[in-house]
């Protein structure tokens, strides 16, 4: 087994926006020192976010933080750390914070990690399946030492309300809208936003969605359903935010 960490360096548009685009990923294996950072190839998508910026300087931005995670491998420096690596960068470009976890040997995790958090950099047949993406997420939630109980409780009703997962006093849903017309997910958003409304004074209620880049009308109505009675957070950034809330 290995012990790692990484950090997801997201990019800003402007210091005080909360919104930010996922663009690289820095690994490091605490048993074996290995390291590695990973980024972005669709510059196309980057453009779209922020129209201003200048693509020529983040490319070179990007390849530099490589260099240096390169550099500080060839050098055998024993003592790197990620948070001390990461906690410089202040402004535009942050990093979230550092997640330890526990691999298998044989697990592909730099891959593996990079496709769940920039997803969009990756044709949709070159995407994590949906179990493998469910496996990762429970490896990220388990990193906090947080037990796991049944995802299954009982409503006010009595009636069986099943979660993906609830660890400590989180309970997490995940929608997924992967080829699917969100316009049909509207119910289903009102069902457990009925729910997490009933259950809110026992967990704290977290879904998750993973929107494959689909920012339709629907889309958007059932999001705001969802997180009119709960906690709700696009996918990669959620998860960060469930760690800080169990920790």
């Amino acid at each position: 087994m290995y012990q790692v960490e990484y950090a997801a360096l997201k990019y800003y548009n402007n210091v005080i926006s909360d919104e930010c685009l996922y663009i690289g990923m820095l690994f490091h294996n605490l048993t074996t020192g290995k390291r590695d950072f990973r980024y972005i190839s669709n510059f196309k998508r980057f453009q779209a976010f922020d129209d201003e910026a200048d693509i020529d300087f983040i490319k070179l931005y990007l390849a530099g933080i490589k260099r240096q995670v390169e550099i500080s491998l060839l050098n055998y420096q024993d003592n790197f750390s990620i948070a001390n690596f990461t906690k410089i960068y202040v402004n535009e470009f942050r990093f979230s914070e550092v997640t330890t976890m526990v691999v298998e040997e044989n697990d592909d995790y730099v891959e593996n990690l990079t496709k769940m958090y920039l997803k969009f950099d990756f044709n949709k047949e070159k995407r994590l399946s949906n179990s493998l993406e469910k496996k990762y997420i429970r490896k990220i939630l388990a990193s906090s030492k947080v037990d796991f109980s049944i995802p299954k409780i009982s409503g006010t009703y009595e009636e069986n309300v099943t979660f993906d997962y609830i660890i400590g006093d989180v309970a997490i849903k995940l929608f997924s809208f992967k080829e699917k017309n969100a316009g049909k997910m509207i119910a289903s958003a009102k069902t457990w936003a009925f729910s997490a409304e009933e259950l809110k004074d026992r967990y704290k209620i977290v879904f998750l969605y993973d929107d494959d880049n689909d920012s339709s009308d629907d889309l958007k109505i059932v999001i705001n359903i969802l997180k009119k009675h709960a906690y709700a957070f696009q996918l990669q950034d959620g998860l960060n935010r469930i760690l800080k809330m169990i920790s």
